[in-house]
């Protein structure tokens, strides 16, 4: 949001410039300034949601050579609309989980978390997708939850020992967010359980 522009007037304006237009509150002066003569209210540069989500405002028309207000000031609330300007990110890791050897399939491992500083109440901006990039063979991520799960029966550490598996969050403005990191899934013994390790992507 940068140069825009909204207007105040009031009908004792005569237009022969005896009326005075002041503006106070909360980035008055700085972010927000004021056309004394015209009313016209001007941003001055880019505003973050992030920042700051809202400013409240004070508008008053005065007569120019005596300082006295014409009416009543006007109070008023600019709302900063938000864009997708935010990647998702995970928060916790490394992470760590179990899971029973020969576990039936679905069997849950873990949820993964990830946030998006975009606000949730504005369109898709904060809605976010979990994605597998790498272990699709073995396991499923709910897309919604972030919930990985066992996509085979009956997993051997026989036949296999470790799984590597990679998950990726992505809001639904299109926006991508970080990996979770590699996870590597070792298998224990029967009536042991296969251990879940994160560590860092690299």
């Amino acid at each position: 949001m940068n140069q825009s522009k909204t207007n105040l007037h009031t009908d004792m304006d005569r237009g022969d410039g005896r009326t005075k237009y002041v503006l106070r509150g909360e980035g008055a002066g700085s972010v927000f300034v004021i056309d004394e003569k015209t009313g016209n209210i001007h941003v001055t540069k880019p505003l973050d949601r992030e920042e700051k989500d809202e400013y409240r405002l004070i508008a008053t028309a005065t007569d120019r050579q005596t300082d006295r207000p014409l009416e009543p000031s006007s109070q008023f609330i600019i709302r900063v609309q938000d864009i997708n300007d935010n990647p998702p990110v995970f928060q916790d890791g490394p992470y760590s989980a179990s899971v029973p050897e020969m576990a039936n399939i679905g069997t849950s491992i873990i949820q993964v978390t990830a946030t998006d500083a975009d606000d949730p109440t504005y369109g898709n901006s904060a809605k976010l997708v979990y994605t597998l990039l790498q272990g699709q063979q073995y396991f499923s991520v709910d897309p919604q939850t972030g919930i990985l799960r066992t996509a085979v029966p009956d997993m051997d550490r026989e036949s296999q020992d470790q799984y590597l598996v990679v998950l990726q969050a992505k809001d639904m403005g299109g926006h991508l967010g970080g990996l979770t990191g590699t996870t590597t899934v070792t298998m224990m013994e029967i009536r042991d359980k296969m251990q879940i390790r994160f560590s860092s992507a690299k």
